[in-house]
C-alpha cells in the first residue's frame, strides 16, 4: 500500500514516518495495519501532505480506523468520512484492472507544521497464488525524510522467509509465536538520477515471502497456467496453416511467433486471479488481443502443435538485474516464452517482435523458465557490440547561390532498429507533415521541405533503414553562406547517453542500466566552388574500459566528410556510478568539437577571407555533450507502443 499523492520538488519540506504491523494467522489470513503521519515542513508540500491515497485489491477488505489532522499545538480536526472518495477499477489504455479499488483521503485545515495522521487496517484472507504471500517494502529515494517501522507477527511452525539492507533486524518469540521487527530512516535525496538500474537492491527495503524460492513461485504459476495451453482442434489447424510449406523447425518457430505478435494485440483486463492465470486458447483467439501470459500461452500451444516443446518464462519488466534472496511475486510481473531446441528466448507481446532477438528491457535479466520437466533458474542473454548498433549516414550539398539540401540514411539494428521503428510508428500516427518540422525544430532549423522513407513499422526485418530527405530555404542574401543544417536530420545522435543514461547529471550515486552498442555519425558535404582552402582539426580520441569515441575530418577535393564514433563495451546491463563517472568525465572533456577552418572567395571573386562560421553553422556545431531527443534506455526504450504487462503482481 502506497500512501501519498506526491511530493513537492524541494528537499526537507515533507516528513514521513510510516508503522507497519503484520498479522499472519494460521490459516495464512493476512492482517496488515499501516500508521503514517505525514508533516510539511513548506507551503509547498501541503498540497501532498493534505491528501493520502491507496490501492485496495479485490481480495482485500479495508477499514479505516483513524484519519485526522494533528496541529502544532496539540488539537486533532478528523477528517470527514463524507470527503473520502472510493474509485471502483482502474481502466488503462491497454491494461485495466476490474477488481481493484482506490481511495482517496482528504485532511482538513492541514498548515505546515501540522501532521495528516492515518492509519488503515486491511484484511487478505484468499491470496492469488493460494496458500502463499509475499510482501515487498521499498523505501526509494525520495525529497521526503522518511523513517519506517516495521512488525511481522506469525505462527512459529510457519516458515517464513525474509532479507533487508539498510535496516535494522531483529527478532523475538511470543509465545507460539515469532516477532520480527525492522525499521530505519533515510534522508531526502539530494540528486534526481535516471535510469537507475537494482534499485530495491540499493536503498532500504525489506521482503518477506511464504516462498521457499523462486521456483517455487513459478511452479504455483505453471500448475494453473499449463492446463490452458492444451492444443485443441482449433489450435492444430491453425498451427498447420501458419506453418504450411515450412519443414524446419526453426522457420515453423518463427512462422508462429510472428503471426501471435501481429494477430494478437496488448489488452489486459484482470479481475480476481486473472492476474495469474491466462486466459483459454479458445477465448484467446476468439478475441485477438491478450496480455503476456494470454500470448505466452497461444504461442506455446501452437509450437506444441508442430512437436515443438517450449517453456514459460517468468521474468521482471524493472531494470532489476539480480534477485534478492527472498523470493517475492513483485520480481516477475511478464511472462515470455523458451525454445530450448533453439535456445532462443522470445518476448511475444512486441508489435513488432524480432524472432532473432529479445528488447533490450528483457536482456540480460534473470527469469525462472518452468515446463513439465521442472524449473530452471536463468538469465536472459546479454547484447553484444553488435547487436545493437546506429549508423546514420548524411549526405549534404551546398551551393555558392544558398541551396542546401541533403538526405540522411539511418541503418539501425537491436535496440536503436526498435527506437527507429517507434520513430515510424509516430510519424505514422501524427503525420510526417507535423513530426518531421519538429524534429528540425529540435535540431535548431525552420522552414525548408522535409521527406521520410522508411519500410512499415511492423517489419521486424533487420537491418531497419529509414531515409530522410531535405532542402532548406535559399538565403534571401546571395552573400550569405551562413545558415544551419540539420546534423544529419536524425532523430538520434552518437551520444554515449544513449548507452549509459544522462551523463548531463551530477556524480551518480546509484547503478546505471547500460548496455553494449555502437552509434557512427558519417556526414558528407559537396562544398561550394567558392572555398578555397580547409584547415582540418585533429583526430580526436577518448576512451574507458566502457566506452571510447573518436572522430576524425578528412577531404577529398570538394568532398568533406566528417566521421563519429561511440562504441559501448558494457559487459553487462549494469554499470557502477564509477564507471558512469568515467565515461561523463571522459566525453566531456571534449568540450565543443574542433570544426575545420574555411577559406572561401567572396561572391563576385577578389580577395579570400577566413569563413570559420560556414563549416561550424554547416554542421550544425555543438558541444560533445549534446544529447540525442529520444535516447533508447532502461525501461523507455523497450518498444514501440507497449503497456506495462502484469502476470504476476505484488504489493510493492
Amino acid at each position: 500500500m502506497q500512501f501519498g499523492a506526491g511530493v513537492p520538488a524541494r528537499a526537507e519540506s515533507l516528513r514521513q514516518a510510516t508503522r507497519i504491523d503484520i498479522q499472519i494467522q494460521p490459516d495464512l489470513t493476512v492482517v496488515e495495519t499501516t500508521h503514517e503521519e505525514t508533516t510539511p515542513l513548506a507551503q509547498s508540500a501541503v498540497a501532498a501532505a493534505a491528501q493520502a491515497k491507496f490501492i485496495v485489491n479485490g481480495n482485500q477488505t479495508v477499514e479505516i480506523v483513524e484519519a485526522f489532522t494533528r496541529k502544532a499545538d496539540g488539537r486533532k480536526v478528523p477528517a470527514d468520512p463524507r470527503d473520502f472518495v472510493m474509485q471502483a477499477g482502474a481502466v488503462g489504455a491497454a491494461t485495466s484492472y476490474v477488481d481493484i479499488k482506490l481511495q482517496q483521503i482528504p485532511f482538513r485545515d492541514l498548515s505546515v507544521g501540522d501532521t495528516a495522521v492515518l492509519t488503515v487496517r486491511t484484511v487478505e484472507k484468499e491470496h492469488y497464488i493460494p496458500g502463499l504471500y509475499s510482501r515487498s517494502i521499498v523505501n526509494a529515494p525520495s525529497v521526503i525524510r522518511k523513517s519506517i517501522d516495521v512488525t511481522l507477527r506469525a505462527p512459529a511452525a510457519l516458515d517464513v522467509h525474509h532479507d533487508e539492507q539498510l535496516l535494522t533486524y531483529e527478532e523475538s518469540r511470543q509465545s507460539d509465536q515469532i516477532v520480527r521487527h525492522w525499521s530505519g530512516s533515510s534522508a531526502p535525496a539530494t540528486v534526481n538520477e535516471k535510469d537507475i538500474a537494482d534499485l530495491a537492491l540499493s536503498v532500504p527495503a525489506l521482503r518477506i515471502s511464504t516462498f521457499p524460492d523462486s521456483g517455487a513461485i513459478a511452479s504455483a504459476y505453471y500448475a494453473r497456467a499449463r492446463q490452458q495451453a492444451v492444443v485443441t482442434p482449433e489450435v492444430q489447424r491453425l498451427a498447420d496453416e501458419i506453418t504450411k510449406d515450412k519443414a524446419d523447425t526453426r522457420e515453423q518457430a518463427r512462422a508462429i511467433y510472428e503471426w501471435v505478435t501481429r494477430n494478437i494485440r496488448y489488452v489486459a483486463v484482470y479481475f480476481g486471479d486473472g492476474r495469474f492465470v491466462p486466459n483459454d486458447t479458445a477465448t484467446i483467439l476468439s478475441r485477438r488481443f491478450g496480455d503476456c501470459k494470454d500470448d505466452a500461452t497461444l504461442l506455446s500451444a501452437l509450437l506444441a502443435a508442430k512437436g515443438i516443446a517450449s517453456e514459460q518464462v517468468l521474468i521482471g519488466t524493472q531494470a532489476n538485474y539480480r534477485l534478492a534472496s527472498t523470493a517475492v511475486l513483485g520480481a516477475f510481473n511478464h511472462v515470455i516464452v523458451y525454445i530450448p531446441a533453439l535456445d532462443r528466448y522470445l518476448d511475444p507481446t512486441v508489435p513488432f517482435g524480432n524472432f532473432d532477438r529479445l528488447p533490450v528491457a528483457d536482456s540480460g535479466k534473470p527469469v525462472v523458465r518452468v515446463s513439465d520437466k521442472g524449473v530452471t533458474v536463468a538469465r536472459t542473454p546479454i547484447p553484444s557490440v553488435a547487436d545493437n548498433v546506429i549508423e546514420i549516414d548524411s549526405r549534404m550539398t551546398s551551393t555558392r547561390e544558398g541551396q542546401h539540401s541533403g538526405q540522411t540514411t539511418i541503418t539501425s539494428r537491436g535496440v536503436f532498429a526498435d527506437l527507429m521503428r517507434t520513430f515510424v510508428a509516430q510519424t505514422e500516427a501524427r503525420g510526417k507533415d507535423l513530426l518531421l518540422p519538429a524534429l528540425a525544430q529540435d535540431r535548431g532549423i525552420s522552414g525548408g521541405t522535409y521527406d521520410l522513407d522508411s519500410p512499415p513499422w511492423t517489419d521486424s526485418r533487420e537491418p531497419f533503414r529509414v531515409t530522410f530527405k531535405w532542402t532548406l530555404p535559399k538565403s534571401t542574401k546571395v552573400t550569405d553562406s551562413r545558415f544551419k543544417a540539420p546534423p544529419g536530420f536524425s532523430p538520434v545522435m552518437p551520444n554515449p547517453d544513449l548507452f549509459f543514461g544522462p551523463l548531463d547529471e551530477a556524480k551518480r550515486t546509484y547503478p546505471a542500466g547500460c548496455f553494449a552498442g555502437r552509434a557512427v555519425y558519417t556526414m558528407h558535404v559537396a562544398l561550394p566552388d567558392n572555398v578555397v582552402s580547409i584547415k582540418l582539426p585533429a583526430v580526436i580520441k577518448r576512451s574507458t574500459p566502457q566506452f571510447s569515441f573518436r572522430e576524425e575530418w578528412t577531404r577529398d577535393g570538394q568532398q568533406l566528410r566528417r566521421r563519429t564514433e561511440v562504441v559501448s563495451l558494457a559487459a553487462t546491463r549494469v554499470c557502477a556510478p564509477e564507471e558512469v563517472e568515467a565515461v561523463r568525465t571522459t566525453f566531456r572533456s571534449i568540450g565543443n568539437r574542433t570544426y575545420p577552418m574555411v577559406y572561401a572567395s567572396r561572391a563576385g571573386g577578389g580577395d579570400t577571407a577566413a569563413r570559420p562560421s560556414l563549416l561550424q553553422q554547416l554542421f550544425g556545431a555543438q558541444p560533445a555533450t549534446n544529447r540525442s531527443p529520444a535516447p533508447p534506455h532502461a525501461a523507455a526504450a523497450h518498444t514501440a507502443p507497449r503497456a506495462t504487462r502484469s502476470p504476476v503482481e505484488a504489493r510493492q
